[in-house]
């Protein structure tokens, strides 16, 4: 592609700002195509992002849950701050299309953590604004009403740095705080957030946005009594949604409108909205929606409870269930691939001392400190990291290259002498000694392996600590 994947990320967020959808969505698929041929998780994810937002604006709801699955696991394996950021992000608008509002909110806040972490304004902008609207149907007005102000302390920071998109989210922030005010009775406050909507120079490029506003002046001539005036602006946002294929803010408006006319007592129309409202329900039941997204929580907790049952909770690295349960099929991997296996057993040189002096707190610190070395140092490679038992840990590396993973070894030990816990203007560095056997393209068996990197740990000992032994099979 002529673009860096940076400059198509940044490409496609500017058509998306200026109401470009269909566009932009072509280009996320086709950059996300190429970040995953590259192994480029960095911009993979951004466009993954993306893609999953185009589809929301554009109300292709289907879409957004047929590739959340995909984006959670790429989040897990190769995922920043940044990115679960963007993905409880994605999670609240899914959950809030198929009406479970707690984990809705719940997923907002998380969004909102995120963002405060890392100061993320845009994401602050956009994550205080979506508050502000599950305030307003949680009944919450005061609470709604702040929301949207902080929502508005941070876009206009946005502003200055991207004006176009500041102007999006404003927009998006009126039609929001219209609603606090009309359930609060001040309809003129109301009113002149929606005509500013309305009258902005690029609402007709966002539909969705014009929708909400059509909505909010259908909700103010409701609660003006002004009805025959709400069925108006409640049929054209109905029309708008519909034109564009969004069918969950179609039925809300239709559940309003029935509302009207039954105040009304407008028979004939009942019936057609009526009618109109159950086909709109029974393909939307088609679709299962909300069970595909039940599903989705299931499969989630499950995983949880799976990772678990493997995983150390101290640490964060795998535990010896996975030597009974899942090394065997990752060597077996290796042997299908032909590759060589490096089997390293290491710990931490007086690491009971760390715990008689400064006590066990310390010695935790000690271990996730190490086990942290161990995930930054081997993230880009075919490892996999184990506490065996205390302050011992198993780290089992595959690669085509014998002579890779010696060098890759006498690397690895090296840098974990570098490590040191920074304590109240204290540093305490780390000595490691490590044993590690090497096999040959015959032998997969882990109990040798095992066997010889343990001994080799006890001459690296015996040889006066932070020290490291390498042998092959």
């Amino acid at each position: 592609m002529e673009l860096t994947l940076e400059e198509l990320n940044k490409t496609i967020m500017e058509m998306r700002t200026k109401g470009r959808l269909t566009e932009a969505l072509t280009l996320a698929e086709q950059g996300l195509i190429v970040a995953l041929e590259n192994d480029n998780h960095k911009h993979g994810l951004d466009l993954f992002f993306q893609k999953i937002l185009i589809h929301h604006a554009l109300g292709d709801t289907l879409s957004m849950v047929s590739h959340i699955h995909d984006y959670e696991a790429c989040c897990q394996q190769y995922g920043t701050t940044k990115d679960f950021m963007n993905y409880y992000l994605v999670m609240s608008l899914i959950y809030d299309l198929v009406g479970v509002r707690e984990k809705t909110v719940e997923m907002t806040k998380k969004s909102i953590e995120h963002a405060t972490q890392l100061k993320d304004i845009k994401m602050l902008v956009r994550c205080h604004s979506n508050l502000c609207y599950l305030e307003v149907e949680n009944g919450c007005y005061k609470e709604a009403l702040n929301a949207a102000l902080i929502a508005r302390k941070y876009n206009n920071m946005l502003a200055k740095s991207l004006p176009e998109l500041a102007k999006l989210q404003e927009i998006r922030i009126n039609n929001n705080l219209a609603d606090v005010y009309i359930l609060e009775g001040d309809f003129e406050m109301g009113q002149a957030l929606l005509n500013h909507t309305l009258n902005s120079d690029i609402i007709e490029n966002h539909k969705r946005e014009k929708v909400a506003a059509l909505f909010g002046y259908g909700f103010l001539y409701e609660h003006q009594q002004r009805l025959e005036e709400a069925v108006a602006y409640y049929k054209q946002a109905i029309a708008l949604a519909q034109s564009y294929g969004d069918n969950q803010i179609a039925k809300k408006v239709m559940r309003m409108l029935l509302n009207v006319l039954y105040q009304l007592d407008y028979r004939d129309e009942i019936f057609d909205v009526q009618r109109a409202y159950i086909e709109l329900t029974e393909k939307m039941s088609a679709d299962n929606l909300l069970q595909q997204v039940m599903n989705l929580e299931f499969n989630r907790q499950k995983e949880k409870l799976e990772k678990r049952a493997l995983y150390d909770p101290l640490t964060g690295v795998l535990n010896r269930h996975f030597l009974d349960v899942e090394l065997h099929d990752w060597l077996k991997d290796a042997q299908n691939y032909q590759q060589f296996v490096g089997l390293i057993v290491l710990d931490i040189d007086y690491f009971k001392a760390y715990n008689d002096r400064y006590g066990h707190l310390f010695g935790d610190m000690v271990l996730q400190l190490l086990a942290t070395g161990l995930r930054d140092f081997l993230r880009n490679q075919e490892a996999v990291i184990i506490r065996y038992g205390g302050d011992e840990f198993i780290v089992c590396l595959r690669h085509h290259t014998k002579r890779f993973i010696h060098d890759f070894i006498q690397e690895f030990h090296g840098y974990l002498l570098t490590l040191k816990l920074e304590q109240q203007n204290d540093s305490y560095p780390l000595k490691i000694s490590l044993g590690a056997c090497v096999n040959d393209l015959d032998n997969y068996d882990y109990m040798q392996l095992f066997k010889q990197a343990d001994r080799n740990l006890y001459k690296a000992k015996n040889n006066g600590r932070a020290n490291f032994v390498i042998s092959s099979l």
